[in-house]
């Protein structure tokens, strides 16, 4: 049994990160006309990329998409409201770590209360009690905090593990696996909560972007252009502590708490 969830959870991360980081308010940018830092976003392998994106859409198509969409007929929208609240609540840490090092330590306060209020008074995070009071949700990951100390965004690559990102946003992952307590402990019960964890990110990420990838296969001219120029609108945004509809990024190591739905412009000139 842990080997059949093992294979789901790594078809889940295969087919999912790529389409599920075009959200809707990114999409809607990147079909217009984009600012020149999007635009001229580096990618040097993008002959490399495209072959691995075509595997991605192929995995997508015949597993993840079918999939999203049967959790999305059999479950009620305020179950998945609740799954997307816990695996938000999840990665409070990861973001109270990243504020801390950028040195936004007054979102470091918000980030602490809302994981202390939502994962008590909040069931374990199933719901969101810290928004009404005033503790306003944002995503924080090191690779915004590496843009914040300067580093540029190297070229974009395409994982089909990881979906779309740049060489900085794939190391910026490595780290913040490091800063999430729930990869330090041992035990099969905690195996398991990760699996389930990377599976159910997986599927609520791409259940809230059926419509999205829909449209993107439908309308776009390139599919694979949308996504890099998606993926660079949404990382510049985040870096900018834009509005938290607009930078709600997967972790596509692990497909984090939104998809979080899931690489970043040239030439950043991060502003806190």
């Amino acid at each position: 049994m842990r080997g059949l969830v093992s294979v789901l959870s790594f078809a889940a991360c295969l087919a999912t990160p790529a389409l599920a980081s075009a959200q809707e308010p990114a999409i809607a940018s990147a079909q217009e006309p984009a600012p020149a830092a999007a635009t001229e976003q580096s990618d040097p392998w993008e002959g490399f990329n495209r072959n691995l994106f075509a595997v991605h859409e192929g995995v997508d198509e015949a597993v993840v998409e079918p999939i999203a969409r049967g959790y999305r007929a059999v479950t009620p929208g305020v179950f998945r409201q609740g799954v997307r609240n816990v695996l938000r609540n999840l990665r409070g840490p990861v973001i109270f770590a990243n504020d801390v090092l950028q040195g936004e330590f007054n979102r470091a306060g918000t980030t602490a209360g809302r994981f202390v209020i939502n994962s008590t008074v909040g069931v374990v995070g199933v719901f969101d009690p810290a928004t009404p009071m005033g503790l306003e949700r944002h995503d924080e990951d090191f690779g915004q905090t590496l843009a914040v100390w300067g580093v540029d965004s190297g070229p974009y690559i395409f994982i089909p593990l990881m979906g779309p990102s740049t060489v900085r946003d794939t190391f910026g992952r490595v780290v913040d696996a490091a800063f999430d307590p729930l990869n330090w402990i041992d035990g099969d019960e905690v195996d398991d909560v990760r699996i389930a964890r990377t599976v159910f990110t997986a599927l609520s990420a791409r259940e809230q972007v059926l419509e999205t990838v829909d449209d993107i296969r439908r309308d776009s001219l390139d599919p694979y252009v949308t996504i890099r120029t998606s993926y660079g609108l949404l990382r510049e945004s985040a870096i900018q502590n834009g509005p938290a509809d607009v930078q709600d990024l997967p972790d596509f190591e692990d497909i984090d708490d939104e998809p979080a739905l899931e690489g970043s412009a040239g030439g950043e000139n991060p502003q806190h």
